[in-house]
C-alpha cells in the first residue's frame, strides 16, 4: 500500500462528505418541506459518521487527514444558498443540488476505487458509503415536495 497515495484518496473522500455535511445543514435549513429537512438532518448524521469512520481507518494506518471541506463545496453551498433563497421552486432545487452533489461523491469514491491502494478492508468499508450514498440518490428523486 502506498501511503501518500492512501492519504491522498482518503482526503478527497472526506472532503466530498464534508462538503456534504455542510451542504445538507444548509439545505436543512432553506427546506420548507418537513420530510426533506428531515431527511438532510439524517443525511448530515451520515456524512458525519462517513467521516467519522474514514478518520478512524486512517489512524490504523498511520494516515492524517484534515476534515475542512473544499472551496469548491464552499462555493457550491452558497450558490445553493442565493438559488434557494431566491428561486421559486425552492425545494426542488434543493433537490436537484443534492443529487447533483451526491453523484459527484459518487464519482469521486469510483475513481479512488480504480487505484486499489487501500487495504480490501477499508475499500470494502468505502464500497459500502458509496452504495449508501446511491441509496440518497433514490430518496431524494422520489421524495415528493409540497410547495
Amino acid at each position: 500500500m502506498k501511503t501518500i497515495q492512501t492519504s491522498a484518496d482518503l482526503q478527497k473522500i472526506v472532503d466530498a462528505c464534508k462538503d456534504s455535511v455542510e451542504g445538507y445543514k444548509m439545505a436543512a435549513e432553506k427546506a420548507t418541506n418537513n420530510t426533506l429537512k428531515t431527511l438532510f438532518l439524517r443525511l448530515t448524521q451520515q456524512r458525519r459518521r462517513f467521516i467519522e469512520e474514514i478518520k478512524s481507518e486512517a489512524r490504523r494506518l498511520g494516515v492524517k487527514i484534515d476534515a475542512d471541506g473544499t472551496v469548491k463545496g464552499y462555493f457550491h453551498r452558497h450558490w445553493l444558498a442565493t438559488k434557494a433563497t431566491f428561486g421559486s421552486d425552492t425545494n426542488q432545487q434543493v433537490i436537484d443540488e443534492s443529487i447533483r452533489g451526491e453523484k459527484e461523491a459518487v464519482e469521486i469514491y469510483s475513481k479512488v476505487f480504480i487505484n486499489r491502494n487501500l487495504p480490501e478492508y477499508l475499500y470494502l468499508r468505502l464500497k459500502e458509503q458509496q452504495s449508501q450514498i446511491q441509496v440518497a440518490i433514490t430518496q431524494l428523486r422520489n421524495i415528493v415536495v409540497d410547495y
